[in-house]
């Protein structure tokens, strides 16, 4: 079993009991207590439980919350794979935004872990500031708004505006799907209109796709493709798929291991 899989698993189970022990789960899982011991330590570091004497606690606090650590735990080493090559284009200095999805979650962690100094991150991400709350080097401006719990973002019209206010360098967003025909889309309206705000304010876009995003349309479009500047892919997105891309000018990076 990989070992997203395997953590996936633990998540589930502390959502369903509240707490687990290493024992069980290096039974449950059949790898050693070691690296059930390791996977714990990852999750704690992504601010999934709490490490306990022969187990760990959940930090989730309610149902929506487990929700994000599920949908995070998706396709997990790609995402952070794109979150690395996405910091290569990080300057000191520049004013970048992050959006409310996963994997924009896994640039601020990598951000924060790479040392950069002197950036500043515009978010509309309750996550994203809480990844980056005790970074000395990198200020946080979060947008305000009305917190959605689904997406553990603010959203409304008071988000929406706050981003028009800032002189944003590049912007790193992420989506449901991604097709040449219907464009950059994302599964609700009051998301892609949220989204759209951020093309229209940063003078660079950065789509941040993984594999699974190619070739699915979701319900509301926010933008066509041309509007990105460069896209950051993973290694298992189809050749034809990036050439595709790639035809309509767009530079697109593979985030390797």
């Amino acid at each position: 079993m990989l070992a997203q899989d395997r953590r996936k698993n633990i998540i589930r189970l502390l959502d369903e009991h509240g707490s687990v022990k290493v024992a069980h789960l290096s039974g449950l899982l059949q790898v050693t207590e070691e690296t059930i011991r390791r996977d714990l330590e990852q999750l704690e570091k992504d601010g999934y439980l709490t490490r306990t004497h022969g187990g760990a606690v959940k930090n989730a606090v309610d149902q929506q919350e487990t929700a994000f650590s599920i949908r995070n735990m998706h396709n997990h080493e790609e995402k952070r794979m794109i979150g690395l090559k996405a910091i290569e284009f990080i300057s000191p200095g520049e004013v970048i935004a992050l959006d409310a999805s996963t994997t924009a979650l896994q640039v601020a962690q990598c951000l924060k872990e790479s040392g950069k100094k002197d950036i500043v991150v515009i978010t509309h991400a309750l996550k994203v500031v809480m990844a980056l709350m005790d970074s000395q080097d990198i200020t946080v401006i979060s947008t305000g708004g009305v917190l959605q719990h689904r997406t553990m973002s603010f959203v409304g019209p008071i988000a929406e505006n706050a981003l028009s206010n800032y002189n944003i360098k590049k912007a790193f967003v992420s989506c449901k799907g991604l097709t040449v025909e219907e464009g950059i889309t994302e599964s609700t309206d009051v998301q892609a209109t949220m989204k759209s705000e951020f093309f229209k304010a940063a003078k660079e876009i950065f789509l941040l796709a993984d594999h699974d995003k190619f070739g699915q349309a979701a319900l509301a479009t926010v933008a066509p493709v041309s509007v990105v500047q460069k896209l950051i892919t993973d290694i298992g997105t189809p050749d034809q798929e990036v050439e595709k891309y790639r035809a309509l000018g767009i530079d697109v990076v593979r985030a390797d291991r």
